[in-house]
């Protein structure tokens, strides 16, 4: 029985690798520093003419690297992990070439170890300036302990006894990276705690240490910035808010100082904080999201490879409309479209503005916009269904907006690609629908309002408070 090359560990790396990574990889098996084996270049060469995907046996590579020879499955698989193993060489290799902090870092403790002081002074020298130059960021307070522990190993490789200051510069930056980090790990697991069931628990010492390092003054812009978010999270209601301040207060005066990868991070702590007290009703924080999410897209810190989330930029739209800044919105869609990733450009931009003519009661506008839409994404596709089943009810287009409610519900029921949760969301949407149009002046329509006040997951929940009414008015 022939034996599938497509799925082993080794397809599986080669797989992932890019054009730019084959063409260094193929370099790289045949330096003769990383690797001597003949056989093993002839069977990589063979390999290479099944890429990208590697569907073929282990006897056609092989019956191609060494063709005339009989083949021999124990000597494949040798040679399968020889490449496997240079393959994963190459990739550390790789990402050591990309990490100049790191390759500096073991050079200064080959030159310390080797005692070679004239160099390892030099390129310490180097080190300390990149790292004061580089923008904050966890990750820079790690590598700031991590020099400071190579010092000290440097002045242990001297053998001399003398006092000097590396012991307690390494403890003091390791604290720093430590408080940074442990703060960073423990506002990703509240926020996860917000938006996702499940047992994340901060230990009793976590919270020690948190509450203890809050009340020490002249802590880092970094570590003070994790703070005012992790209290914003983990603070009563009635107190977040005060934090809440704080953290904008810290941002206006360090913002300029700290990684914009960092920063990314920190805004959506900022962002999704807003979000849910807009949702619990608190209005005044609408105005704010629109600024942090129109400020963190100028400064490019929500911005990824360059380009704009298609979710973000709906999220946008959705919180201006809710605003009723009709204006500011279409202004906002059409300036940022442009920044929309190509596969998302056309349906995203076209949706939101079917949303944004929908609030406007421009419902032929909408048709229109809705005509663009090529369902890109499957939430583009069932927002679109909605917004036209909603249209349709708008304009009394009666028959249209059964028909289109009908082939929804089908659709809804079929389709086996759609996450539980957005499914139940739309059929909930449907089926409270459907009761709607029923109603008229029912003596259960009191039972449908708590219903609709209340059943979870549901889309459109506004609109449809809004449609039981006029039903109930007529």
């Amino acid at each position: 029985m022939p034996r599938d090359l497509t799925n082993s560990k080794l397809a599986l790396a080669l797989r992932s690798f890019s054009p730019a990574d084959w063409r260094k990889f193929e370099a790289f098996i045949v330096s003769p520093y990383f690797n001597t084996n003949a056989d093993v270049i002839a069977f990589f060469q063979a390999l290479a003419c099944f890429q990208p995907m590697f569907e073929a046996t282990k006897e056609e590579v092989f019956n191609r690297a060494f063709p005339g020879t009989k083949f021999d499955a124990r000597r494949t698989g040798h040679l399968m992990n020889y490449v496997l193993k240079l393959a994963e060489q190459f990739l550390a290799v790789n990402r050591l070439q990309q990490d100049p902090f790191l390759e500096r870092r073991l050079q200064l403790l080959e030159y310390s170890e080797r005692k070679l002081s004239k160099p390892y002074h030099f390129l310490l020298k180097k080190a300390r300036k990149a790292l004061s130059d580089a923008p904050l960021s966890v990750q820079q307070l790690h590598e700031a302990y991590q020099l400071a522990e190579i010092e000290m190993i440097h002045f242990s490789n001297q053998k001399v006894r003398r006092f000097d200051p590396s012991m307690q510069a390494v403890y003091d930056e390791l604290n720093t990276y430590y408080y940074a980090q442990l703060l960073k790990y423990a506002c990703g697991l509240l926020s996860w705690q917000l938006v996702v069931s499940g047992d994340f628990q901060l230990s009793a010492t976590t919270r020690q240490v948190i509450e203890s390092i809050t009340g020490e003054a002249g802590q880092p812009p970094l570590i003070r910035i994790y703070l005012s978010i992790y209290h914003t999270m983990s603070s009563s209601e009635e107190e977040n808010g005060r934090h809440f301040k704080d953290l904008l207060g810290f941002l206006a005066h360090h913002q300029d100082e700290v990684a914009a990868e960092e920063m990314q991070e920190i805004y959506l702590y900022a962002i999704n904080f807003c979000a849910r007290k807009v949702r619990m009703g608190e209005k005044g924080y609408a105005e704010l999201v629109l600024q942090l999410y129109e400020e963190g897209i100028n400064r490019k810190y929500l911005l990824t490879n360059g380009y704009l989330s298609h979710w973000t930029y709906t999220n946008v739209v959705k919180l201006g409309l809710m605003q009723e800044r009709f204006n500011w919105t279409q202004a906002f869609i059409h300036k940022y479209k442009e920044h929309l990733p190509p596969r998302f450009h056309d349906d995203a931009f076209f949706f939101n503005l079917a949303e944004l003519e929908f609030s406007r009661r421009q419902y032929d506008k909408v048709l229109h916009a809705l005509q663009q839409v090529s369902f890109s994404d499957p939430y583009y596709n069932l927002g679109s269904r909605m917004i036209l089943i909603k249209t349709f009810y708008e304009l009394e287009e009666t028959e249209s907006m059964l028909s289109a409610l009908a082939s929804f519900t089908i659709f809804l029921k079929r389709d086996k690609g759609l996450s539980n949760a957005y499914q139940q969301t739309c059929l909930n949407f449907c089926k409270l629908l459907s009761q709607i149009l029923r109603t008229g002046a029912n003596r259960k329509a009191s039972e449908l309002l708590q219903q609709v006040q209340t059943v979870q997951p549901l889309a459109e929940r506004n609109w449809l408070l809004k449609t039981l009414q006029e039903q109930l008015s007529l």
